[in-house]
């Protein structure tokens, strides 16, 4: 049997305060993040590249997704039908631990050139000795000169696209 009270007055919010009720506030976006990135750090003291993450609320999951990928991560968000929180993140990084005592050299990739036979070339990113980040070929791995090699130092504070080079460690 199905009751009616008069004295219940029906509660009116606007589709803004419905809004922000459904997809948490910014205190919860913040708190999120903070977890995700706390997981991160775990993981990549464990020295694994990759975690998977699952978020009940589209919206917080697509801010998430968003901030992710301007830092620099490899990220897919997609619902995942079977679990109780309904999307999933996967997230993935390159693990980048440099050395600050050893050397590298920056190999660009797709940089190779064939010349007369036996003669390749390969693309290489140093800092010249005027502290300006350039590219230069050199003639097999035995004419990698001094110069064109570089320290952990010098590729924390280099440009992004330099960045974005696997560095290779050289001897001595």
């Amino acid at each position: 049997m199905l009751t009616y009270e008069k004295d219940v007055v029906p509660v009116k919010m606007t589709a803004r305060e419905a809004h922000k009720r459904s997809v948490g506030t910014e205190e919860d976006y913040i708190k999120l993040l903070i977890d995700v990135y706390n997981f991160i750090h775990e993981e990549v003291d464990n020295r694994n590249t990759s975690i998977d993450y699952w978020i009940d609320s589209l919206y917080l999951a697509d801010r998430v997704f968003n901030e992710l990928v301007k830092q620099g991560y490899n990220v897919n968000l997609e619902k995942d039908m079977g679990a109780d929180k309904v999307w999933h993140l996967s997230i993935e990084w390159k693990n980048v631990d440099l050395d600050p005592n050893k050397k590298y050299v920056l190999p660009m990739e797709g940089t190779e050139e064939h010349g007369c036979p036996g003669e390749t070339t390969q693309g290489y990113a140093y800092k010249n000795r005027r502290g300006i980040w350039t590219i230069c070929h050199v003639f097999g791995a035995g004419g990698i000169m001094d110069e064109r090699v570089v320290t952990a130092k010098d590729i924390e504070e280099a440009p992004e696209w330099v960045k974005a080079i696997e560095p290779v460690e050289v001897e001595g």
